[in-house]
This record gives C-alpha cells, structure tokens and sequence, in this order.
C-alpha cells in the first residue's frame, strides 16, 4: 500500500524496481537479441559461408577451363556486387527461419518445460 507522503521519485523508483518492470525489461532486451541475430548475424554468417564456397569454387574453375579470363571474372564479380542489395532479404528470412529452429530446439530441450509423466506412454 502507498504511503499518502511519499515523493514522485520515491513513487518512480518503486515503479523502475518493481517485478513487473525487471520482467519487461529482460523480454524487451531478449527481443532485440532476437532482432539482432535475425537482421544482421545470420544473414552474415550466411553471406560469409557463400563467399567462402565461391572463393574456393573459383580457383577450381579458373584451372579447368581456359574460357576464364580476369576480365571475365571481374565482370562476374561487378555483377554479383550488383545483386547484393536485392540478396540481403533472402538473406534476413532465412535468418528469421534459423532463429525459429533455435528457439524451438530450445523451448523443447528445456527441461522444465515438460510435465514428469510426458513422453511415458501413459496417455494421461
């Protein structure tokens, strides 16, 4: 119950420290941790395994065949850099679906999530 002679910043700091405040804090921080591992982690990662498969792929196809001139090449990596904006929402989506598996693998393996008796056979 609230004193009737309190100040607003005794009001405010029992606001700011209350329960309810600390558990709307944690889920908004956990949301930009979600964000940010959607919007600009995964597509890196992902931006960084394809360019690593190029890199080792280009060498290869420079040695088997002659029709590989640098100035070939060039022109192919101009175009690549060209589609790069248009790739980034690929990108983003197939980050969103990582993020979904990793947060479904974890609501699954958490061990309170479960009642003792699921996964028994019991049926109950």
């Amino acid at each position: 119950m609230r004193k009737l002679n309190t100040s607003l910043s005794e009001i405010a700091c029992d606001i700011l420290t209350s329960e309810s405040a600390r558990t709307a804090y944690t889920i908004l921080v956990n949301l930009l941790q979600v964000a940010f591992r959607i919007l600009i982690y995964r597509p890196l990662v992902l931006f960084s395994c394809i360019v690593i498969v190029f890199m080792a792929a280009v060498p290869v196809v420079v040695l088997i065949s002659p029709a590989y001139t640098p100035d070939v090449l060039t022109e192919g990596i101009l175009r690549t850099l060209h589609l790069l904006p248009d790739a980034y929402v690929p990108l983003c989506l197939a980050g969103l679906l990582f993020e979904l598996v990793y947060q479904v693998r974890k609501i699954f393996s958490s061990s309170g999530y479960w009642p003792d008796n699921a996964g028994m056979g019991r049926g109950k």
